[in-house]
């Protein structure tokens, strides 16, 4: 059996890695894509030889010939198109953040096991193969007691004000939201349950999402996490790193995968570089999870404990706009 699936959004993120992922996938075929711009759509479907295409949502998932939607629109749709697809009894895969607030996403999980779909959420560093070396590196001892992890990432685009990304009504917040949730989620997947969290953000002076957040959560076993995000800086790291008792490991930049382990044996390098689409391996694991009926890698319920960690940051540090 072949997944057949509708794609809901075809912007960047699904000009540059969604669409190729699931074209590539052996257990996959994009058969419909949508987009509100007709013209953009229309190339897009040419591009990617997609046959069928709307500029509808409710079209494209009231058809009985999709199985399965990625849902890759701004996050103040993403629960209502869920809802929408699960109501039509589509399994879904969502992009992150999962959606504007936990509410929204306890919803989604409801609504997805009440109809008897799959849902997950696309935090493909997940699947990176240097954080499974991280893992590992963290189980087998070699660093002692794992103390901390610290993140630190930022996106160079000025955006426009009324880009999603910035406006809070439509994608949530600024980079704790679009780039921060990605960073903890991994923190989540090394670290476990986060019980406390405390959070500045900065007001920018150009839109109303902040454009820098600092995050320290403490996670259930004691341990200590630090994210930094921000919007519009030049040139920032995507660096992660995991201190312990014993020795460190520091990954200089993510997305490339090298990775630098201090232990008291000495110093190691290595590099475990992602899939050439990062999204691969995420498309992949939630077809086999829909064949096989299985919860995908990724599923609703850990998308939410990312975004619980975003709402009680931003409810400890409120973010006015910059015209209050």
């Amino acid at each position: 059996m072949v997944i057949r699936w509708g794609l809901i959004g075809c912007g960047d993120i699904a000009e540059k890695r969604v669409a190729d992922a699931i074209i590539r996938d052996s257990n996959s075929q994009l058969l419909v894509a949508c987009r509100r711009d007709e013209e953009k759509l229309v190339r897009f479907a040419e591009r990617y030889g997609v046959e069928h295409w709307t500029t509808s949502a409710e079209e494209l998932i009231a058809r009985e010939d999709v199985d399965a939607v990625y849902i890759a629109t701004p996050v103040e749709m993403h629960a209502p198109q869920t809802a929408s697809a699960a109501a039509a009894g589509k399994h879904v895969l969502v992009e992150k953040p999962m959606a504007m607030d936990s509410t929204q996403c306890q919803l989604m999980v409801d609504l997805c096991q009440q109809a008897g779909v799959q849902l997950g959420v696309a935090y493909y560093r997940r699947f990176y193969p240097v954080v499974a070396r991280v893992k590992e590196l963290i189980r087998s001892g070699v660093l002692g007691r794992p103390l901390s992890i610290l993140a630190t990432t930022g996106n160079p685009n000025r955006f426009p004000k009324d880009d999603w990304r910035v406006v809070r009504s439509q994608g949530g917040g600024g980079p704790l939201m679009d780039i921060g949730s990605h960073r903890l989620d991994l923190f989540l997947d090394l670290f476990g349950e986060v019980v406390d969290v405390k959070a500045m953000c900065a007001r920018s002076p150009d839109y109303e999402a902040e454009d820098m957040a600092t995050l320290l959560v403490e996670f259930k076993a004691g341990q200590h996490g630090v994210l930094q995000c921000y919007f519009g800086t030049v040139d920032t790291p995507d660096r992660l790193e995991v201190i312990g008792t014993d020795g460190r490991v520091t990954i200089e930049d993510l997305n490339e995968g090298s990775l630098l382990a201090v232990t008291s044996e000495g110093e190691t390098r290595e590099c475990h570089p992602p899939h050439e689409n990062f999204h691969a391996p995420l498309i992949a694991d939630f077809t086999a999870a829909v064949l096989r009926q299985t919860e995908p890698a990724v599923p609703g319920h850990v998308g939410l404990a990312t975004n619980d960690i975003i709402e009680a940051a931003y409810a400890s540090f409120p973010v006015a706009s910059p015209d209050a």
